[in-house]
């Protein structure tokens, strides 16, 4: 910048600049940029759903690149990190096996990684269907970061079996048969089998292949925990109590 003829030097930034959750942030002014947010309403955003410092800085590395939501990274964290939140010392590798090191951050990050590619290739490969962050981090958490897209495709593959054995209305919409049917596997079928120690289901005939009593089980389950919001139509679903809450809260 040239200044009555003498060169001014852009200016520097503080170290509080650089790092702190303040809207002069550079990182938070281009996580609000890319979400459309004003810095400060990121600002408020991010420290309501991720109030520990070191996770904050995480996902102001990435949220810019990726445009997840603060809420969305909060899901994620919990979901794989349960209630203890990142620390510093995480980023510190630890033996893991004979010459091999990682850390909490990295183990995280990778899980993180294939979440965002899940959501990638459901996008890309199923046009007339789309999965929740939280469904996909689940499914990358029961699954392994080893091709989780495969519970997706033995649904699609599926599709008519599952809704047959659960008593979906297969003359539904393709989207609102795939959205339960996940749905179920993810919220209803693997916690089940989980508590009750049995394998994830990795072949849609080890669903079909269980005793009658074991379906019918969890077909009562299903209907009995089904949000309503997974049989409404896009219309309906604008004027839906739970969106008109989240509203309500300036969370969306």
């Amino acid at each position: 910048m040239v200044f009555c003829g003498g060169y001014v030097p852009e200016k520097t930034l503080t170290v509080r600049e650089q790092y702190s959750l303040v809207p002069s942030n550079i990182s938070v002014i281009k996580v609000a940029r890319r979400l459309r947010w004003t810095p400060e309403r990121a600002v408020i955003r991010i420290q309501r759903a991720l109030p520990a410092v070191m996770e904050q800085q995480i996902y102001l590395a990435i949220a810019s690149d990726f445009g997840i939501l603060p809420e969305s990274m909060a899901k994620l964290m919990r979901l794989y990190l349960g209630y203890q939140e990142l620390r510093l010392e995480d980023l510190n590798p630890h033996s893991v096996g004979e010459n091999l090191r990682s850390s909490k951050f990295s183990t995280f990050a990778e899980y993180l990684r294939e979440c965002l590619n899940l959501l990638k290739i459901v996008s890309k490969e199923y046009s007339e269907f789309s999965i929740t962050i939280e469904h996909a981090g689940m499914i990358v958490l029961h699954y392994g970061t080893d091709r989780p897209e495969l519970l997706i495709e033995m649904v699609d593959v599926n599709l008519e079996e599952i809704c047959e054995a659960f008593g979906i209305d297969n003359g539904q919409s393709y989207n609102r048969r795939m959205r339960t049917c996940v749905w179920l596997m993810v919220k209803v079928v693997i916690p089940e089998n989980r508590k009750n120690g049995c394998p994830d289901i990795l072949d849609i005939n080890d669903f079909l292949a269980m005793p009658s009593v074991k379906r019918n089980q969890l077909r009562r389950l299903f209907q009995q925990e089904i949000p309503d919001y997974l049989s409404l139509d896009t219309d309906e679903m604008r004027h839906h109590d739970a969106l008109n809450l989240l509203k309500r809260e300036g969370i969306i």
